[in-house]
């Protein structure tokens, strides 16, 4: 074993820089703004902004949107080319990508009720593509509604 004396600042959570940069090598971050889309004029965060927040804080253990502004902020600021958001943004987020819901009644009469975002599940579709964990080329597979991007 060896022992080295830093005097720079150690982050306790310094095994996130290498979360981050997978998330950002394998193309997540720009797959995630080109499928979705740009938010607001007056928004300072994109999508994958948004996404890599809720990641890089769930990686570090915090459990709810709240724990980012409460407990991970000063560790996830050092995390190299991000810019960590607050708990209210996060929340905006998942109301602005949220989706009605449709009620489907079945055969027996039994209503069930389902939160379809096709948007969302075309992101799932194509990060898993993008990520190797799905072979586009595979014909076993069903991409109902999915537009792969080349």
């Amino acid at each position: 074993m060896k022992i080295t004396y830093s005097t720079s600042k150690i982050n306790s959570f310094g095994g996130i820089n290498f979360a981050n940069s997978i998330i950002v090598n394998n193309g997540i971050c720009s797959t995630t703004d080109q499928l979705l889309g740009n938010r607001g004029i007056r928004s300072g965060y994109s999508y994958s902004d948004l996404f890599r927040s809720y990641l890089l804080m769930t990686l570090c253990g915090g459990e709810c949107a709240e724990d980012i502004t409460e407990h991970l902020r000063g560790e996830l600021r050092h995390v190299r080319d991000f810019n960590v958001c607050s708990a209210n943004t996060l929340l905006r987020m998942q109301k602005e990508l949220s989706t009605q819901k449709e009620t489907f009644i079945s055969d027996t009469g039994i209503s069930h009720e389902f939160n379809v975002n096709m948007a969302m599940n075309n992101l799932m579709v194509n990060l898993l593509v993008n990520t190797g964990q799905l072979d586009p080329g595979n014909k076993g597979y069903v991409y109902k509604h999915a537009t792969l991007l080349p």
